[in-house]
Formats: C-alpha cells, structure tokens, sequence
C-alpha cells in the first residue's frame, strides 16, 4: 500500500523528515523503519531524511504489502454464533478498503483479547482476523454489552493516523441509547470528571478528582409507561472515558435501561419488566479523516437494541 504526497509551495523548504513526521502523519518510528527499509521515495528516487523538499516533488512512502479481498461478506451473526466453526460468516462489514474495515459488533461480544476475555476466546477483533486471513489493529472499542460499529485499521500506520485525530478532537462518534427518565433540558451538554470508584475498582464515579469527560446528548423520543417514562437519546461523547456515557447519564438521573453497574432502583425495576440482558447503547455513526486520502469519512448503521424494547417501542408508537 503506498502513502504518496505531492509537495505544496507553503511545504517548499521543509525537510523530508519534517514532511514525515509533519503533515504526512508518521510516527517517529514509522518514519525511521520506512528510510532504513528504503520504503520511502522522493520522484521515485531515494532522498536524505534532513535534504529539503521542492513544490511539486511526490513523496511516496510504501507502508507494507495487505493483499485485499476480492469481496467484503456482509453476513449478520446467528443469534447463537460459533465462532469456533466459521468466524468469518459472523462478521456484518459496514466498510472496507486497503487501510480500514468497519465492522457491525453484537452484544455480549468482547472487542479484543483482555483479563475477562484471555488469548483464544471469542472476540471481536479474532473474528475479523479469521475473515480477513491477517492481524487488524483496533482503532477504539466498545463494552461487551454496547452494539454497533467499530473501526479496525489494516496497518499500524492507519491505525496511529486515527488514534491522533481522537486525541485532537477530530474523530466524532454518535451513539444512541434508551435510558430511564428524560433529561432536563431535553438537549445539553454533561461536564463531569470521571475517576474510578475505588483504586481497584472498574466502576466508574463523577468525582472532582477525575479526568475531565464532555457529553452532549439530545432527546429524540420520550414515552410514557406506567410508573415513569423512558427516552431515546443521540449521544455525543467529546472525550473517551471508560464508562463515561453511562456514568453521565446516570450522573444527571437517567442511567440507561438494562445498565446493572449504573442503575437506579426506578431504572432497575423497568430494565426488569422489559427482561433487558445488558444496556441499551448502540454505536451509530463515526466521522473521521481516512489516514490516506485525508478525506472526511461517514460511517453509520441503524442502532440495535434488545428485541424486547423494540417491541415496546413499536407498541408505543403512534
């Protein structure tokens, strides 16, 4: 796969290893191991790390060899999956190219290798390796519980490329989710630092002492059951806190329906009724700079929430 960029007047003058490690987006790392493997090329010839670059010169840059498939299986995952038989037939691709595969993840599907899920388990990322036939790279994750899409990168390059801009504030997700009560106002802004309960402890608490976490939220629906109401939210985390969307919501009174960690007693009796096995919280959009072509990228799939509350939602409408 080849990075290639053609030198801007306003880029006349820079070295090859600032353009590198500058608006080309390499890491220090990145830019070292493609000159000592001779991957980098200026007019396709080879050209000094610290010599200045000319307007109009390419620079291209070879970030490695991934052979793409000749199609992407867009198979949605039985409702009782065997990863172990056929992994490939479970994954539900949203998007690929020769950098990146968007992937649509069930509930109760751990993303990648961790303590609860060791080496060799049932994850996410092992299903997209088997039907890919090559390690990926997780640029984010999701809960266990969460539904919806996540981003792998073919290459370490695509997937550092990303993980900058989520540090700049360049990569936006939306997600959507049911939680218990409406929110007042019904559209606002949530900004809470978040800090683990306890040293130990997974469980996440809004205390001062916590990092600083930014939600934006927005109320899409509002119905009425008996003993309460329940809502439909578009949720916009601008920071990337373990836990942070359900912390919020349950900081401002509306933790979400199905979330045991966070609930309230109210919360917990109607996630009960509706029989919800995990919270209702679903990744629906991500936007984001391809780290080739630079272009502002949209990837979105409908949000998947428990069949039960479908219903509900269903009955309730107009």
């Amino acid at each position: 796969m080849m990075l290639r960029h053609i030198v801007s007047p306003e880029e006349e003058g820079l070295t090859l290893q600032q353009l590198l490690r500058g608006l080309m987006g390499l890491s220090g790392r990145e830019a070292k191991t493609a000159k000592q493997q001779g991957a980098v090329t200026v007019d396709a010839a080879p050209f000094f790390a610290n010599q200045p670059v000319r307007a109009g010169m390419t620079v291209e840059v070879c970030l490695g060899g991934y052979a793409p498939r000749a199609s992407s299986p867009t198979a949605s995952a039985p409702s009782a999956p065997n990863a172990a038989e056929a992994p490939a037939a479970l994954v539900r691709v949203l998007f690929e190219d020769d950098a990146l595969i968007a992937v649509h993840k069930p509930a109760m599907l751990q993303c990648h290798p961790s303590p609860s899920a060791p080496r060799g388990s049932d994850t996410l990322e092992g299903r997209v390796s088997a039907l890919l036939g090559a390690s990926v790279h997780p640029v984010h994750r999701l809960d266990a519980e969460t539904t919806g899409i996540v981003l792998f990168a073919k290459l370490p390059y695509a997937q550092a490329h990303l993980q900058r801009q989520m540090q700049a504030g360049t990569f936006e997700k939306r997600y959507e989710a049911w939680a218990f009560g409406s929110p007042e106002p019904p559209a606002g802004e949530i900004d809470a630092p978040i800090a683990r309960d306890t040293p130990e402890s997974f469980t996440r608490v809004v205390r001062g002492d916590g990092q600083r976490a930014v939600t934006r939220y927005q109320t899409l629906a509002v119905h009425a059951f008996p003993g309460g109401v329940a809502s439909r939210l578009s949720l916009f985390p601008m920071t990337g806190r373990t836990h942070q969307l359900r912390v919020h919501m349950a900081h401002i009174g509306c933790p979400l329906l199905g979330d045991t960690r966070y609930a309230s007693g109210a919360s917990k009796a109607v996630s009960q009724v509706l029989a919800l096995s995990g919270h209702q919280l679903a990744a629906v959009s991500l936007s984001f700079l391809h780290p080739l072509t630079h272009q502002r990228m949209l990837i979105s799939c409908p949000a998947v929430f428990s069949d039960r509350l479908a219903a509900w939602e269903e009955a309730l409408s107009p």
